[in-house]
């Protein structure tokens, strides 16, 4: 009986022994985090947000941050308030990732965070010109060069075309979305005096959805004149092919449309009725906004000036590297074929990987 006794005794023992060691090294690694990364970002519906916010997550757990995501509603008032929140809550922060929903609107909130002493890096959206002291650095996709490579892809499709390619039209982001403007800009810029634009029509969204309700108003509006049409991505140029279809135009053929940014099925570009596509990947542009983050924190300082991170197929860019003012992320085009599909890689995961969720 004695024995018994002994026994569970010791087995009480080792157990809270464990429970006491086990504790410790939870303990231990709480304080191995270097802190919270706070992230402000539109609604994760969005699934090109969603893999922004996966990216944030794995760049944050492999530097030692904690990451907390506050999503808005594609709401920039909700957004502002929920800046105010945080702040108000006094909580200490490693640092900010900051894309407005509406960039110039949101300029006051920035601001804001900037005062709280903690860096901030924008990305996703080009910063307001004279906001240069709210930031840290700027980390993300340059949408002029996304409209400039769309242009280039369609530029490429007219020279091969059989018919007339000249007058088309572009499906915009929502108004006040600052990337649809530099897209919009980066795109009209390059093919100015080589093709005519009709009419530049913002839709309600980013999805297939909001892209269809556009094409399906534009395409017949504007019957036996549209030769192409550029939409801003890939989601909302996949709509505009379906739009075409059901009004007698067969895309590829009898009209030409671009998205420029892989964004959703990318069915629609292998098949060919997309013109190409180029990688604009979420989920690298968020890894490279907390890598910066991670690159102020453990170097200190900021380059000025712009650099374009190379879109090398196998390598992501080196912790090492120095941190610039304005950090952009690779868009290499891709052909609209399967092949060329299957072969297109950025930093060593695939197109299918980065472009299709």
């Amino acid at each position: 009986m004695a024995m018994g006794g002994d026994h569970m005794t010791l087995k009480m023992t080792l157990a809270i022994a464990a429970s006491l060691v086990a504790g410790l090294a939870a303990s231990a690694a709480y304080a191995e985090s270097k802190g919270s990364v706070v992230v402000f970002v539109p609604s994760s519906t969005n699934p090109y947000i969603g893999q922004f916010q996966l990216g944030a997550k794995d760049k944050a757990k492999e530097l030692g941050y904690d990451v907390k995501v506050i999503e808005n509603n594609f709401n920039q008032a909700e957004q502002d308030s929920q800046v105010q929140q945080q702040l108000a809550s006094g909580e200490q922060v490693a640092g900010y990732v900051w894309w407005p929903f509406e960039n110039a609107a949101g300029v006051a909130s920035l601001r804001a965070l900037s005062q709280s002493g903690a860096p901030v890096i924008v990305s996703n959206q080009y910063p307001i010109k004279g906001t240069e002291a709210f930031w840290t650095a700027y980390a993300g996709a340059n949408d002029f060069l996304s409209g400039k490579t769309a242009a280039e892809i369609l530029l490429e499709a007219c020279a091969k075309a059989e018919i007339k390619c000249d007058k088309g039209a572009i499906i915009r982001f929502p108004a006040g979305v600052s990337a649809g403007d530099d897209r919009a800009t980066g795109f009209q810029d390059a093919v100015k005096g080589k093709l005519t634009v009709l009419d530049v029509v913002p839709t309600a969204g980013f999805l297939e959805d909001e892209g269809y309700k556009v094409a399906a108003q534009i395409i017949p509006a504007h019957k036996g004149e549209l030769t192409w049409l550029y939409t801003e991505n890939d989601s909302l140029a996949g709509a505009a092919a379906q739009a075409a279809k059901e009004n007698g135009l067969t895309p590829g053929k009898d009209i030409f449309i671009v998205g420029g940014t892989c964004h959703g099925d990318s069915k629609h570009v292998k098949s060919g009725e997309i013109a190409g596509t180029a990688i604009q990947s979420g989920y690298w542009e968020g890894w490279m906004a907390v890598q910066a983050l991670g690159k102020y924190v453990a170097q200190g300082k900021v380059v000025d000036g712009e650099k374009y991170l190379e879109g090398t197929p196998d390598a992501a860019p080196s912790d090492a590297d120095p941190l610039y003012k304005y950090n952009f992320l690779p868009n290499p085009a891709v052909g609209n074929t399967q092949a060329a599909y299957d072969a297109a890689k950025l930093w060593g995961k695939t197109a299918d990987q980065l472009c299709n969720f």
